[in-house]
């Protein structure tokens, strides 16, 4: 059966087709697994689980120059397992990015791959690696509940109880198909113009490096969790200036750019999701589209100010999400230009009962019962070198589990390192007076000066530490 992508899955077909051997959009999953596990149980629950989602059983081709989805009557993702032996964390960490970071042949097989390493009968990692244009993170999350769900019902030697659904993928891309046919989309393109018009669409981050002629689509990860202190009155932060938690740290995430950067005037791209008025409960697949925010910032601007104008265009963007982003780009970017920002930020917040989410949030460790087994968060580096900088933050009510992604063409370790410390402390500093000035948050904690004005007057070689934190350390 031949199926009709959307146009977000359009621009990511191209993508591969110019990088096929890049793994710069897989998104990946994978989780601890403590206890046995019934291998043969857990791969039936797999084959239930093909048969329900069909991007799994599906191939992307082109068909006369489009791009064409084709779905398969047959299986074509099984569960691979793998006894890898009494590995050291750091081997079994190793095997986990090499998996991560394989490359998908979208016209020749499934675009996901399930992969169990076994390192021993009680202790084994799941990996859920997809191609990007066929699933993102929320239905990465709900593949694998509906695969969990499947296990435990199985074990229990009754049928799964998932909810029928109420609509498909291909009717998301029958909606888009209408809107952009509609009087309704010349409305929502004429509000992103003047969004963007006159908007800068390059930041001037200082970089370690000039920028090359072509981007290669590399890059690293410095993760992080968001600390306890500022989690906890992250909620009653963010009322206080009369926002959401997620427009909250998009904000300061903004007004941080602004202090790297000195500009006044920017655009960052936000990662929401297009729902195009359907009913999406358990459907899986690509629905992410993204939208510019435009920071336009004053001298006398506070952090109360600036948190206040993302959450109000957040507000107004996320209504008018449906409007596709890769017509933006094509439309609105400059001649030449690579896009219309160079950042990105994506925050996911886990609702009741995401417990994989959640799960995900609290970061490498932290462990959870879920379908009758014991899990824990396994990190590993994903979605690299696609912005100069893309801000991920996935949260739940007691965590938030942070990822700086970085082109390594552009960046040392050690300045994304200074980058995340200086977003906690801008995170902190509107928490304790969201009515400080900008350009008055420090950049620098004592230790730092220390460092500073120590290479300053000679008595230092060097300001910063010789390495940030490794690379790898999930």
């Amino acid at each position: 059966m031949e199926r009709a992508l959307s146009l977000g899955q359009e621009a990511l077909w191209f993508l591969n087709r110019v990088a096929p051997d890049s793994a710069a959009y897989n998104v990946v999953y994978a989780v601890r697994v403590h206890g046995a596990l019934n291998v043969p149980v857990l791969a039936e629950a797999v084959e239930s689980t093909v048969d329900r989602h069909d991007v799994l059983r599906s191939v992307f081709t082109e068909r006369e120059g489009v791009p064409k989805r084709l779905i398969s009557e047959a299986r074509l993702l099984a569960l691979d397992v793998r006894d890898v032996g009494d590995q050291t964390e750091s081997a079994l960490a190793a095997l986990v990015r090499a998996e991560a970071s394989r490359p998908f042949d979208l016209p020749a097989g499934a675009p996901a791959r399930l992969v169990l390493l076994r390192r021993t009968p009680d202790d084994s990692v799941l990996v859920f690696a997809a191609h990007h244009l066929a699933l993102d993170l929320p239905s990465q999350v709900l593949v694998l509940h509906d695969l969990f769900e499947a296990y435990r019902a199985s074990l229990a030697g009754s049928a799964v109880n998932w909810k029928p659904l109420r609509s498909t993928y291909d009717d998301f891309v029958a909606a888009e198909r209408r809107l952009l046919d509609s009087p309704r989309a010349d409305e929502l393109a004429g509000y992103w113009k003047e969004v963007c018009a006159g908007a800068g669409t390059t930041l001037s981050l200082p970089t370690d490096r000039p920028r090359p002629a072509r981007q290669r689509l590399k890059g690293a990860s410095h993760v992080f969790q968001m600390p306890f202190d500022i989690v906890d009155k992250l909620t009653p932060a963010s009322r206080t200036v009369r926002t959401t938690p997620a427009r909250y740290l998009i904000g300061v995430f903004q007004a941080l750019l602004h202090r790297y950067t000195g500009q006044s005037d920017f655009l960052t791209g936000c990662a929401a999701a297009s729902t195009m008025g359907l009913n999406r409960e358990g459907v899986a697949g690509y629905f992410v589209n993204t939208i510019p925010l435009r920071a336009r910032y004053g001298p006398e601007w506070t952090l109360r100010d600036v948190v206040h104008e993302t959450g109000r265009q957040l507000r107004e963007g996320v209504a008018r999400a449906d409007y596709p982003s890769v017509l933006l780009q094509r439309n609105l970017a400059p001649s030449g230009a690579p896009g219309l920002f160079p950042v990105l930020v994506s925050l996911i917040s886990a609702r009741r009962g995401a417990e994989l989410l959640s799960l995900a949030a609290g970061g490498h460790g932290a462990e959870m019962d879920h379908a009758g087994l014991r899990l824990s968060a396994f990190d590993v580096p994903q979605q690299e070198g696609q912005f100069d900088v893309t801000l991920e933050l996935i949260r739940d009510s007691t965590a938030i589990r942070c990822a700086l992604k970085y082109d390594t063409d552009l960046f040392d370790e050690a300045t994304i390192h200074r980058l995340a410390e200086h977003y906690q402390a801008f995170v902190r500093a509107a928490g304790e007076n969201p009515d400080r000035l900008v350009t008055r948050v420090p950049l620098v904690d004592d230790e730092e000066k220390a460092r500073l004005l120590a290479f300053a007057t000679g008595q230092s070689a060097r300001p910063w530490p010789e390495s940030g934190p490794q690379q790898g350390e999930w």
